[in-house]
């Protein structure tokens, strides 16, 4: 068996863990992830349970590959969503790292296109989510697949796939 991941960083994102047998059935796990709700000021905010992280990825036995996605900082992106977003990809590399999980971190684009996702220039973001979920749940179509989730999951289908995955579809 060889064991894929894909993750997706943020706070709203996701583990996929894809199972791939010597006979090409596929497992897919899909965990939300690890955040806990800390208050600031009269809120409340997720902040990454980094002891969870961690956790999830040593309860694995040994892993292919996992594709993380890269993140960057983006026009009309506030400081503290940048913040964010590299606080939380710098958290999974030093995870990765630590537990010796050989990885790759991929931009959008390429992960997209390895999975065979069409590139959509100039789409809006909600569109292009909305595409990936699409593609997830027709890939798997007995796990429920949120919107949120199906970044990793493809991920973790475009890791797989680099690695020589025969392109059989199974749940």
């Amino acid at each position: 068996m060889r064991t894929y991941l894909g993750i997706d960083p943020g706070v709203t994102g996701a583990v996929a863990i894809l199972d791939v047998e010597d006979d090409g059935t596929q497992t897919l796990t899909v965990t939300p992830t690890p955040c806990d709700w800390v208050q600031v000021g009269t809120g409340k905010r997720r902040r990454y349970a980094v002891d969870r992280c961690r956790d999830l990825l040593g309860d694995l036995d040994t892993v292919s590959l996992a594709y993380l996605e890269q993140q960057s900082a983006r026009p009309k992106q506030g400081t503290a969503s940048s913040f964010s977003t590299g606080y939380g990809y710098g958290v999974w590399v030093a995870l990765l790292t630590a537990q010796l999980i050989p990885f790759a971190a991929v931009p959008a684009p390429r992960w997209r296109a390895r999975a065979g996702l069409a590139a959509q220039p100039g789409a809006p973001k909600k569109a292009i989510k909305e595409g990936v979920r699409l593609a997830a749940t027709r890939r798997f179509p007995t796990v429920p697949i949120s919107v949120e989730h199906a970044d990793a999951v493809m991920l973790a289908v475009a890791a797989a796939l680099e690695h020589g995955l025969d392109d059989r579809r199974s749940a």
